[in-house]
């Protein structure tokens, strides 16, 4: 894999959203994007906000420094100062597919790469970008990925769920695209008083109203990072990515998933479906 030092933002300020256009990937595999800060005083927790966008559409949107470092830091990915890394494979993963299934092949969309990163109060703030990429198709990493893996990708959808007072298995919804068809790696829902999570597909139960505490417990013993502030809902946590929860049944259909979750108070929780995807699915 190569690490490339993609072209620099054309401005870097505080206070101020840098973005970057290029075709330098267009035929390459990216596994994951390395944002390096510098600067007198600028750190991740001065990124109110990521982007990404391919042909017209966010693959990543709506995620701060600090919200992704958690993400990164839930998986045993280590904080390195000055460095915030955006995988979209799976480094974890227990496989080289699994670790690459996730990652954006520019020779299927043959586009250039938007970067947007939304800068808060830091102090003469730089930033540069760089790409760990392949310089071939997922096909031509001889992985064994059929035409509908090759074109799958990892996005973040976000999503906002609001509580008024504390409720008790209250159904409620989060975003996986437009369209049937994603297959569903996690829901990271970032909160303040969240306690158990439920979530059923059709008549199957897949987490029984689990307690955050007993989620972390879960998680610790598959090797994550507990998180302060994060139930991850995670159907990849023993790092299987085939275990990734499809929403749509062999026939075609969808599946109904219903998501509900119980808090001990008011709560405002970001939701970031974690999704396998293709870009007319997003």
């Amino acid at each position: 894999m190569d690490t490339l030092e993609l072209n620099a933002f054309p401005a870097v300020a505080a206070n101020a959203t840098s973005t970057l256009t290029t075709s330098e990937l267009v035929d390459k595999t990216l596994h994951a994007l390395v944002f390096e800060l510098g600067g007198t005083t600028f750190n991740k927790t001065h990124i109110s906000n990521i982007r990404v966008r391919v042909d017209g559409k966010d693959i990543i949107d709506g995620i701060t420094g600090a919200q992704l470092l958690d993400l990164n830091e839930y998986d045993g990915i280590t904080d390195v100062t000055d460095y915030l890394i955006l995988p979209f494979g799976d480094p974890t993963a227990n496989t080289f597919r699994g670790k690459h299934l996730g990652d954006i092949d520019f020779s299927i969309y043959r586009h250039p790469i938007e970067i947007e990163v939304a800068i808060g109060a830091a102090t003469a703030p730089t930033l540069k970008v760089y790409a760990r990429a392949f310089s071939v198709g997922k096909v031509d990493l001889n992985a064994g990925f059929s035409p509908v893996e090759a074109a799958s990708f990892r996005a973040l959808v976000r999503s906002v769920i609001q509580t008024s007072a504390a409720v008790t298995r209250q159904s409620v919804g989060v975003s996986i695209g437009s369209s049937a068809g994603a297959r569903l790696r996690r829901v990271s829902m970032f909160h303040a008083n969240l306690t158990s999570v439920d979530f059923r597909k059709g008549s199957l139960v897949k987490q029984d109203d689990i307690s955050a505490a007993l989620n972390n417990a879960i998680g610790v013993f598959a090797g994550r990072v507990n998180q302060s502030g994060l139930y991850p809902l995670d159907f990849v946590v023993n790092g299987d990515q085939g275990e990734s929860e499809m929403t749509v049944k062999p026939d075609g259909t969808p599946w109904n998933l219903k998501l509900a979750i119980t808090t001990s108070n008011a709560d405002t929780i970001t939701a970031f479906s974690d999704i396998l995807t293709t870009h007319p699915q997003l």
